[in-house]
């Protein structure tokens, strides 16, 4: 894989990963569980999870070097899966 599109990459996962801190927080700090955009936001959360294993496993496949410093997250995102 090009060293651009290794960045491109990374970026993709990085904001991925930031979107699901995001979430994350907002819902622990929700007040009514009961909501509509709180089932959304768990939705788009487990949504989000997906993508960015799903991203993982193809570095994994490409760029195994830049893989390492992610491999302990992508463990975590599987676990949380079930």
């Amino acid at each position: 894989m090009k060293s651009e599109s290794v960045k491109i990459l990374m970026g993709e996962i990085d904001y991925k990963l930031g979107r699901i801190d995001f979430f994350k927080k907002r819902l622990d700090e929700w007040e009514n569980k009961q909501e509509k955009e709180y089932d959304q936001s768990q939705r788009r959360l487990v949504k989000l999870r997906e993508e960015v294993v799903n991203l993982l496993k193809i570095m994994k496949l490409e760029e195994i070097d830049e893989f390492k410093k992610y491999e302990q997250t992508l463990e975590k995102l599987v676990a949380s899966l079930g």
